[in-house]
């Protein structure tokens, strides 16, 4: 019996949890796309193409030590055509950051989180593809491949984080001229031959400095949730006084942090200097273009600022979460231990 045919068996005898998942990318003749899901399935061509990609997930699992017969998974269906190809590559090479940003797990549960950050960013894959190319029905509505699979926390993050990446590619569109004449001043390589690879380059950074800050912290000490709601809201402010406002008239403490910022722009790589190219394009007349595009961005920024909090407080390389017991919430974290069930789908619970 296949992976396909088993978990389509264990889905008909066992109550599955609304979870993240596999999302294997399966391009199809475009007269298979009306058949019913069930049938997709059944279809040996359809069929052949799940199998395919579950064994690369599998190889996936072994190389961060997971161990399970199952992979949930939820086919996405891409006509095959030259327009369903470019859906296929953007969603596959922002959906493959985690396991291509060259992090490597330091004990199991690193291991169980970066599998599930994994899903996570090929689902954020499959939306930012759908919104720019459409194809398929957006993936976040009512019947959308994701909005009975996954939970309503998720379904929200991926909604706020959408408008944060549609925010900021616009930006890199609009303002593709500025930033190369910013990095050909500032003698940095502009290696990107449209605004897409820049965009994914700025999302494999964002994603390694969130983990070596994170799973990767080695120390008994770590940024608590509430200091990294501390420094997001110090973000927020400072990327709006950074953009729009110049003054002679800042105080110490302000001048001290926005030197912090721009000191930590200057070493973020490519995440850092778009921003840095934005600096008073407001100002002058002949960037007002971009002033709704940068506003566009700053908004999605302060509403989606949960996002850029981690689920867990990272210590000696653990995760730690505080619980609720009788009612009440723990005044400390306690260490969770990621599992995976009989289904296969990775869960956490409190040791």
């Amino acid at each position: 019996m296949s992976d396909v045919e088993l978990q389509t068996l264990v889905k008909q005898y066992f109550k599955v949890p609304k979870a993240l998942q596999e999302l294997p990318l399966i391009l199809i003749p475009k007269h298979l796309l009306p058949l019913s899901v069930e049938m997709k399935q059944q279809h040996p061509f359809i069929h052949q193409a799940i199998q395919e990609w579950l064994d690369i997930a599998r190889r996936d699992d072994e190389f961060l030590r997971i161990e399970r017969r199952l992979i949930p998974h939820i086919p996405v269906y891409i006509a095959n055509t030259s327009k369903g190809q470019q859906f296929f590559k953007i969603a596959k090479a922002i959906g493959d950051i985690p396991l291509t940003a060259s992090v490597v797990p330091k004990n199991q549960n690193q291991g169980y989180w970066l599998k599930t950050l994994h899903y996570f960013w090929q689902a954020r894959g499959v939306v930012m593809a759908q919104q720019l190319l459409g194809l398929i029905q957006n993936p976040l509505e009512e019947g959308g491949v994701f909005i009975h699979h996954f939970p309503d926390t998720t379904i929200n993050n991926l909604k706020l984080t959408k408008e944060i990446d549609i925010a900021c590619f616009r930006i890199l569109v609009r303002g593709q001229r500025i930033i190369k004449q910013w990095a050909q001043k500032n003698e940095i390589n502009y290696a990107f031959s449209n605004p897409l690879e820049l965009f994914i380059e700025i999302l494999k950074q964002n994603f390694l400095v969130a983990w070596y800050l994170r799973p990767c912290n080695q120390n008994w000490t770590w940024i608590t949730r509430k200091k990294q709601r501390e420094n997001i809201a110090d973000r927020a402010y400072m990327l709006k006084k950074l953009i729009w406002q110049e003054s002679p008239f800042d105080n110490y403490y302000y001048c001290k942090k926005k030197q912090q910022y721009l000191d930590y722009l200057q070493g973020a790589g490519w995440d850092g200097y778009w921003i840095l190219a934005m600096r008073g394009q407001i100002n002058a007349r002949y960037n007002k273009h971009l002033e709704l595009y940068l506003g566009d961005y700053l908004s999605a920024f302060i509403q989606g600022k949960e996002l850029f909090v981690d689920e867990f407080d990272w210590r000696s390389g653990q995760p730690y979460k505080k619980r609720e017991k009788n009612g009440k919430i723990t005044n400390r974290p306690q260490q969770i231990q990621g599992i995976v069930d009989l289904c296969g789908y990775i869960l956490w619970s409190w040791s």
